[in-house]
């Protein structure tokens, strides 16, 4: 009760705060420096009416009400083979803390610059304590790809969670509370008896259909494999494989390394999923 009373006192401020400043016809912008191309703070992007889901941007002065801190991270330099990075966060469970978003909402969709898509739920927030990037900081020489701006997911080092792409989410300009449930409701047609077909998707949620759609959902950076490729044919399975071995393989020079998500056999499991999935829509195209 004393932490939800806290937070109404906070958000009083800041509401009365922008009022003051409307009213004086002042304008404050605020900055979250990076080392290319830093996003801009700018008025708040709040809306929760009906079902509209609580949104905020990478724009948001909501960020100035958060505690910033410099940590390092292990997860973070090992999924792009840094060194001794440096991350200024805010803590994502205090962001929370601020909206209380409703019952039924249980997961954080991430809305990126580059037609990218990511979700984390709210327990994995909660179970790894995981934080917000608002700059990063490379050692002297690292080479930077353009996808890798602010705002960012990270990992602080005293939590372990499984090693998933998810959890790498970079160039955020919008976190949208949402339900798990609804957002994947478009793919429960997918669920397929074989277990192992099962398994397939989940690798697929967990580490593809940020930048490859189904059913549209997720993002398009990288554009649907099924409209890319004749994934019914075992001829179009290899040349997936060898296009995503030259795409997302160990040496990557735009550091885009998928190959080391899947391990113990999980890219054939994948590509017997899109297999799958390929003989199915073509089946139902023909009825």
């Amino acid at each position: 009760m004393y932490i939800k009373l806290g937070n109404l006192f906070k958000l009083s401020l800041w509401f009365h705060r922008k009022i003051r400043l409307s009213l004086s016809f002042l304008m404050v912008v605020f900055t979250l420096p990076s080392c290319v191309n830093s996003p801009i703070l700018n008025d708040t992007f709040l809306k929760q009416a009906g079902n509209d889901s609580i949104s905020v941007t990478s724009r948001d002065s909501v960020f100035d009400l958060l505690d910033k801190k410099w940590i390092s991270s292990t997860y973070f330099d090992r999924g792009l083979k840094y060194e001794s990075s440096r991350l200024q966060v805010v803590s994502l469970s205090d962001l929370l803390n601020l909206f209380s978003p409703e019952e039924n909402v249980d997961a954080i969709l991430l809305h990126c610059a580059d037609d990218y898509q990511g979700i984390i739920s709210i327990n994995d927030v909660k179970n790894y304590d995981l934080q917000l990037a608002l700059k990063v900081e490379l050692s002297q020489g690292s080479i930077r790809p353009d996808w890798l701006q602010p705002l960012l997911i990270v990992v602080p080092n005293h939590t372990n969670p499984p090693f998933f792409e998810r959890f790498l989410t970079a160039n955020i300009t919008e976190l949208r509370f949402v339900s798990l449930a609804d957002y994947y409701a478009p793919l429960r047609s997918l669920s397929i008896g074989n277990p192992s077909i099962r398994f397939g998707l989940d690798i697929y949620k967990d580490n593809c259909l940020f930048c490859h759609s189904i059913n549209n959902i997720g993002g398009n950076k990288g554009g649907s494999l099924l409209v890319r490729f004749d994934l019914g044919l075992d001829s179009e399975i290899n040349r997936l494989k060898d296009r995503f071995i030259e795409m997302h393989g160990g040496d990557n020079s735009n550091k885009q390394n998928m190959e080391q998500f899947l391990v113990n056999g999980q890219l054939d499991l994948l590509l017997k999923f899109l297999h799958e999935m390929a003989i199915n829509e073509k089946l139902n195209n023909q009825k």
